[in-house]
């Protein structure tokens, strides 16, 4: 997932289309079209809730640390942990040179591919219309006959 913040439009981006049923890495980015740009001042924070419990609160740069410029687009990066279908809310800004650009972006954690047509969602996951046999064999899901089969 990444949030970039577009230095010629002033703009703040979200794209989630990497999340992942239990998380994902979180980059903040500046488009800056291929320039060494100077980001001497630029501070910014995020702040993500899943389901109204904050996961992440930070601001940068670090106590004691000051931009200069950078080449580079991903300014950071955060692991965040989350569980399938939790509301998440993700609170950003960016303060460059003394301009302020704030966004808030919602997303509803993906849940994990569904493995078989007849199997459920059971709120952390998929299950199956009959239970998995508890004998100590391995067994596989038969979908056509709706039935564990012996590995």
């Amino acid at each position: 997932m990444k949030i970039t913040f577009d230095v010629v439009s002033r703009e703040l981006s979200f794209d989630a289309s990497d999340a992942q049923p239990w998380g994902g890495d979180l980059s903040a980015a500046i488009n800056r079209y291929g320039q060494r740009l100077d980001i001497r001042g630029l501070t910014m924070g995020i702040t993500v809730t899943s389901n109204g419990v904050t996961i992440l609160d930070k601001s940068w740069p670090p106590a004691g640390v000051k931009y200069t410029n950078t080449d580079q687009d991903v300014i950071l990066t955060e692991r965040l942990v989350w569980n399938s279908d939790e509301a998440i809310v993700i609170d950003v800004w960016f303060d460059l040179a003394g301009e302020r650009h704030e966004a808030t972006y919602n997303l509803t954690a993906p849940r994990p591919p569904q493995p078989y047509p007849s199997w459920t969602w059971g709120g952390t996951a998929w299950e199956p219309p009959v239970p998995y046999p508890n004998d100590g064999q391995e067994y596989v899901w038969d979908e056509a006959n709706q039935e564990w089969d012996l590995a």
